[in-house]
């Protein structure tokens, strides 16, 4: 993939991210040029990693599965596992990241600041004595908020899958803040064994022998 491919890849999934997981800013609507809000970068990070690895979003929903959550449907999830193994998503939709301190993280300065630049988004944080940055908070503008329903989301065909992702996302883990997230990612040996500054390897023999355990069935290509 183009470095140019990439980049354009990032934008649009960082955005639907925000969009998804984000909540209404109570107040009049009419008067307001923020509508939405998303708080923490790290949240942002590890929904990010559920989405470009498959593997491990397959792993986290056969764990919905293991702990016998009632607020899940179990067909629903086998069907999507099964999908995601059926046209190789572990592989082809794979965009790797590397393990920094707190877990999967990328850099994404450059791209909240060009989601800024052409008004989809504002952004604020806080800073500390020492210099450092937090209580990172995103805004969705009406402007974006537009652009997202009316636009890209009808007529952009690459955002058709990161759409469908991020809605499951959202169904089965959206109540979720970020640290939760990670907590879950840390709990793979994978995962958390992978040093620091290299990138993060898939699970899919580990996902191929939860679901052989949970369902007494093979998954295949």
């Amino acid at each position: 993939m183009s470095a140019i491919a990439n980049s354009y890849r990032s934008k649009l999934r960082i955005l639907l991210i925000l969009y998804y997981f984000s909540e209404d800013i109570k107040g009049d609507k009419e008067k307001q040029t923020h509508i939405k809000q998303f708080k923490s970068e790290v949240r942002i990070q590890k929904i990010d990693f559920l989405i470009r690895y498959p593997d491990y979003l397959a792993a986290e929903l056969l764990e919905l599965i293991e702990t016998n959550n009632s607020d899940i449907n179990i067909e629903e999830i086998k069907a999507t596992i099964i999908s995601i193994f059926k046209y190789n998503e572990p592989e082809i939709r794979r965009e790797d990241m590397l393990r920094f301190f707190f877990g999967a993280y990328e850099d994404i300065d450059d791209i909240i600041a060009f989601l800024i630049s052409v008004n989809f988004i504002d952004y604020t944080s806080k800073r500390s004595i020492d210099g450092r940055i937090f209580e990172k908070v995103y805004y969705l503008t009406d402007f974006g908020i537009e652009k997202i329903e009316k636009d890209i989301l009808i007529n952009l065909e690459n955002a058709f899958w990161y759409k469908e992702r991020c809605e499951l996302i959202r169904k089965y883990f959206g109540n979720l803040s970020g640290t939760e997230l990670k907590i879950r990612q840390y709990e793979h040996q994978e995962y958390r064994n992978t040093p620091l500054n290299e990138y993060i390897n898939g699970i899919q023999d580990e996902v191929k022998e939860k679901f052989y355990k949970i369902f007494g069935e093979e998954l295949i290509k």
